[in-house]
């Protein structure tokens, strides 16, 4: 459940913010001395000075081609590195950048995927070429990798930092250090992230409102107790003998579902604009008992049909949230590389499965492939849901003035689309006419998990916005622009990385419109669409 980093740093240092005055700023001995800081239950272990340029000690950003490298070539900043320990056997470990030379009085916080386990320096390095002060955290525990649970294991302390409070901590020592080294808090406090991100974002809304102005919740596993439900769903589907599905048959998936839907409306393009509106019908793509990855057997249709459609308990109430066709399967991070179960190779569903029920847990009490919705269920929410889910009511958030871009997209195969517009609909809800003031979501077509797939995966939504950004063309931007100026967004013009040329854009517009091309008007250009009901 971590967004593609690559895609993170090419949006970072190639997207095109509303100007904001820049701050004449303490010099390196101010910066020095925030090593004696003292801060309640924290240790702040070196403050020095980043000269611009240089390659940052210790912090790895993929390069152009994906692997890990060092940072460079960013300008001077005082750069922070600490711990706290909310509470005893707590140990969280924070970095907090502060620009040298210009601060645009913004702060953004950075955000983690999966189980976390990292200091983000992607969103570092883009806060801090945006000229706003910087903050990340690994909440609370080093993993090997994002999917690695095992730091959980009997450790409930930990469990807390990473669910909810880790986020918080780091938050109010960054302004904290803002203050000490400025001589004043941020003017304005921003929170973007994806996944786990979005989930953490949103968290924060819900139990610090007072913490951020404005957040951007990418594909948030918002409910995570009830997201676990979709990717068990999947692995139980696949259990029969013959019926796990092969990565490369979701090329063939993909296909028929351009084949019946792509059309829909009016433009053979390649795009599902509008998925809602896509009666899938999975049965053509049955070969009858047949292995072939031109055709599914019948035992794996129905593994199919189950994952499409999700599950309902005995009263009809929807327990596990379906993944919809939305003819972008296909791909590095499309549906095979989540959930396809053949050739033995444990999927991400089953490891994040596996993580909370197994390490998580207090008492592990199942595993993906033995878990029963009717018995075991309900003591998954009731151990973790306090820790882990964010419940929809952020009035308090709303009332203070604070503004939340939610996205998703539409082909998914982490975060399901379905679970996002059923989060979506109770916060509105819940908000009431507040919403109108503070709440978008932006449904994403052929978009993967947090970036990649057919659609335009390129809106400015990964990280602090770089100056000279436009709202027109980025969230963070718009974001901006929302809190600071009151111009809420109602549409965004999206790029494609899927595109060779970098010529192709898209409109998307704030759910529940739908972008249409203009009579005459050329379908490659984002300007020639308009939102519609």
């Amino acid at each position: 459940m971590r967004s593609n980093i690559q895609t993170i740093m090419c949006v970072v240092w190639s997207a095109v913010a509303v100007a904001a005055p820049r701050v004449a700023l303490a010099d390196a001995d101010s910066c020095t001395e925030l090593a004696a800081t003292m801060l309640d239950d924290v240790t702040i272990e070196t403050a020095k000075v980043q000269p611009a340029g240089e390659p940052v000690e210790g912090a790895l950003v993929p390069n152009a081609s994906g692997a890990p490298g060092p940072l460079s070539g960013l300008p001077a900043f005082c750069r922070v590195i600490g711990r706290a320990e909310p509470e005893a056997g707590s140990d969280v470990r924070f970095e907090v950048w502060l620009p040298m030379r210009a601060w645009t009085g913004r702060y953004t916080g950075g955000s983690n995927g999966g189980f976390a386990g990292y200091i983000s320096y992607t969103d570092l390095a883009a806060a801090v070429l945006a000229g706003h002060a910087g903050a990340s955290t690994d909440t609370g525990h080093v993993g090997s990798t994002d999917v690695d649970s095992s730091w959980a294991v009997g450790r409930p302390e930990r469990v807390r930092d990473y669910g909810w409070r880790a986020i918080h901590v780091t938050t109010v020592i960054a302004k904290q250090l803002m203050a000490a080294y400025y001589g004043r808090g941020p003017d304005y406090s921003y929170f973007i992230g994806c996944s786990n991100g979005g989930r953490q974002g949103l968290m924060e809304a819900w139990r610090y409102p007072e913490d951020y102005d404005g957040i951007i919740a990418g594909a948030p596993a918002a409910r995570f107790t009830t997201l676990v439900g979709s990717f068990i769903t999947t692995v139980q589907a696949q259990l029969p003998e013959g019926a796990a599905l092969r990565p490369e048959q979701f090329s063939l998936v993909q296909s028929e579902v351009l084949k019946q839907c792509d059309a829909l409306d009016g433009q053979d393009d390649g795009l599902v604009s509008n998925p809602r509106a896509c009666r899938f019908d999975a049965t053509s793509l049955l070969c009858g008992n047949q292995s072939s990855a031109d055709c599914l057997t019948s035992l794996q249709l129905d593994a199919f049909s189950q994952i499409l459609e999700g599950r309902r308990d005995r009263y009809g109430r929807v327990v596990a949230f379906g993944y919809p066709a939305s003819g972008a399967e296909a791909g590095p991070l499309g549906w095979g590389a989540w959930f396809a179960a053949a050739g033995g190779v444990k999927t991400p569903h089953a490891t994040f499965a596996d993580g909370l029920l197994q390490s998580l847990m207090p008492t592990p009490t199942a595993t993906a492939e033995t878990f029963d919705f009717d018995g075991d269920r309900e003591a998954l929410e009731d151990a973790l849901g306090p820790d882990l889910d964010v419940e929809p009511r952020l009035r308090p958030y709303f009332e203070r003035g604070g503004k939340l871009i939610l996205w998703q997209g539409w082909a998914d195969g982490g975060v399901p689309a379905p679970l996002t517009l059923s989060f979506h609909r109770a916060l509105a809800r819940n908000a009431g006419s507040l919403a109108d003031d503070a709440l978008r979501l932006f449904m994403v077509p052929g978009v993967q998990h947090c970036s990649a797939g057919t659609g335009p995966d390129l809106l400015g939504q990964a990280g602090a916005p770089p100056p000279q950004a436009a709202p027109e063309r980025s969230l963070g931007a718009a974001l901006e622009a929302w809190v600071e100026t009151g111009r809420a967004p109602d549409s965004v013009i999206g790029g494609f990385s899927s595109d060779t040329t970098g010529e192709r854009t898209r409109l998307v517009c704030a759910y529940p419109k739908n972008a249409e091309l203009q009579d005459g008007k050329d379908p490659n250009k984002g300007e020639s669409y308009a939102c519609q009901d």
